[in-house]
């Protein structure tokens, strides 16, 4: 194992860890964190994650991809993994519980668009399937046990131009 641990500190901040490739005229150079692969048996887990705080808040974890100035951005894809005799690889994004008060939000959004363009599509789907049922599309708030259930709101963008956005729901058609 290779262990990389910052100094404690008793009465101030412990110390940072940085792990970065360095700047260069052309392309910077990758950084890779990955477990290795078995063959037989489970691959090593990945695990990133911030401490606990007993007085404080629990830090933070960023993941940026950085900007350019020329070409498309760069870009952030979160993929599970592929199974070939057993279900595929989940993936959850859930927000924090706050055991006295409210729980977190979960906000996916494109970014505005600049002075010329459109703001990025958002894509919601199920993949499709060649026997059997494709995949449910499952949109809901949660129940309360003493007040409101929360509310869903779907709503079209106004715009200053041109005819009003569209708003379709489509049911699905069936060939036998």
């Amino acid at each position: 194992a290779v262990v990389m641990v910052s100094g404690s500190s008793a009465a101030g901040s412990s110390g940072s860890i940085v792990l970065m490739s360095s700047g260069s005229k052309q392309s910077s150079g990758d950084v890779v964190v990955g477990s290795g692969a078995s063959s037989s048996g489970d691959s090593g887990y990945i695990m990133i994650g911030s401490g606990a705080a007993s007085v404080g808040r629990g830090g933070g974890i960023s993941v940026t991809v950085g900007s350019g100035s020329s070409g498309h951005g760069g870009y952030l894809r979160a993929l599970s993994g592929r199974s070939q005799t057993h279900t595929g690889g989940h993936l959850t994004v859930e927000s924090g519980e706050g055991t006295a008060t409210s729980s977190g939000s979960v906000k996916i959004r494109t970014a505005n668009a600049g002075a010329g363009g459109t703001s990025g599509m958002l894509v919601f789907s199920s993949g499709t399937t060649s026997s059997g049922n494709s995949g449910a599309l499952v949109l809901g708030s949660g129940g309360a046990t003493s007040g409101r259930g929360g509310s869903i709101l779907v709503s079209v963008g106004s715009g200053t131009s041109g005819s009003g956005g569209l708003f379709q729901a489509f049911a699905g058609r069936s060939t036998s």
